[in-house]
C-alpha cells in the first residue's frame, strides 16, 4: 500500500499537466481559426526539461498572410502521434496571438484523458481501502 503513494503523487502531477494541456487544446479548437500547416522539421521540446521530446516544427500561414514557424503547444505524449516531415497537419491558432497554436492530435488527447481517468480511479481506490 505504501508503494502506491509515490505512484499516486506522480499520477497527480501528470494529471495536472494533462489538464493544463487539454484546457489549452480545447480552448484553441473551439475559439480559434483553423488552417493547414506543414511539418518542416523536428526539434527538442522547449517545455519539458526532464524528458526532452522530439516535437515538430510547424509552418502555417494566418489569415492576414503572416507565416508562423515554431513548435505547437504539446503534452508529454506528443511523440505518440508519429508525425513525419513534410506532412500536412490541421492547425488551430488564435487570431490575436498566432504563436499560440495546437495541431490536431487525437491520440495525444486520448492519452491525456486516460492519465486523468486512471489517476482519479487510483485516488478513489486509495481512499476506499
Amino acid at each position: 500500500m505504501k508503494i502506491l503513494i509515490p505512484l499516486l503523487i506522480g499520477g497527480i502531477f501528470s494529471s495536472v499537466l494533462s489538464i493544463l494541456f487539454l484546457s489549452s487544446y480545447y480552448r484553441l479548437m473551439i475559439k480559434a481559426n483553423k488552417t493547414i500547416g506543414t511539418i518542416t522539421s523536428f526539434d527538442r521540446s522547449d517545455s519539458f526539461i526532464l524528458r526532452q521530446l522530439w516535437v515538430p516544427i510547424v509552418r502555417f500561414q494566418t489569415r492576414n498572410n503572416t507565416w508562423i514557424e515554431r513548435q505547437p503547444e504539446h503534452s508529454v505524449f506528443h511523440e505518440l502521434n508519429y508525425y513525419s516531415v513534410h506532412r500536412a497537419v490541421r492547425v488551430y491558432y488564435r487570431e490575436d496571438n498566432p504563436d499560440q497554436f495546437v495541431i490536431e492530435s487525437s491520440l495525444e488527447v486520448f492519452m491525456n484523458w486516460m492519465i486523468i481517468i486512471l489517476t482519479l480511479g487510483g485516488i478513489v481506490w486509495f481512499f476506499a481501502h
